[in-house]
């Protein structure tokens, strides 16, 4: 149980994340799993340990933080409730959404461009 003794009495639930109304539905439930146990951690926490600790999968580890409606933040260490952050450690994942978006931008920026160039007939398909 990740050394700190915690004990999870509520049943495992299984989702079925392939369709987005499960995927909403578990969100809610996965962010109070991982909100529990950071709540007792209270310390960065990488996801091998919410594997290990809890059972989440990496995916569900990404929907239970978006779930959680900020209370939980991401970073190059793992995750960790926004109450416990420094406010340098939030202003590092803020910073690292800047950075996310900007690469996103900059792809779609390029695949529009190539986009354009094939629909038009400039350029073929390689």
């Amino acid at each position: 149980m990740g050394g700190l003794g915690i004990i999870m009495t509520a049943k495992q639930v299984h989702f079925d994340l392939s369709e987005k109304k499960n995927r909403k539905k578990a969100g809610a439930h996965l962010a109070r799993r991982m909100i529990a146990y950071l709540m007792v951690t209270k310390r960065w926490v990488k996801r091998d340990e919410f594997r290990a600790s809890i059972g989440l999968t990496d995916r569900e580890c990404r929907l239970g933080r978006k779930a959680s409606h900020s209370r939980i933040i991401p970073g190059q260490q793992g995750y960790k409730l926004m109450k416990f952050a420094t406010p340098d450690e939030i202003a590092e994942a803020g910073a690292s959404w800047i950075k996310r978006r900007k690469a996103c931008d900059e792809e779609y920026s390029s695949l529009m461009r190539r986009a354009h160039g094939v629909l038009n007939g400039r350029e073929k398909v390689k």
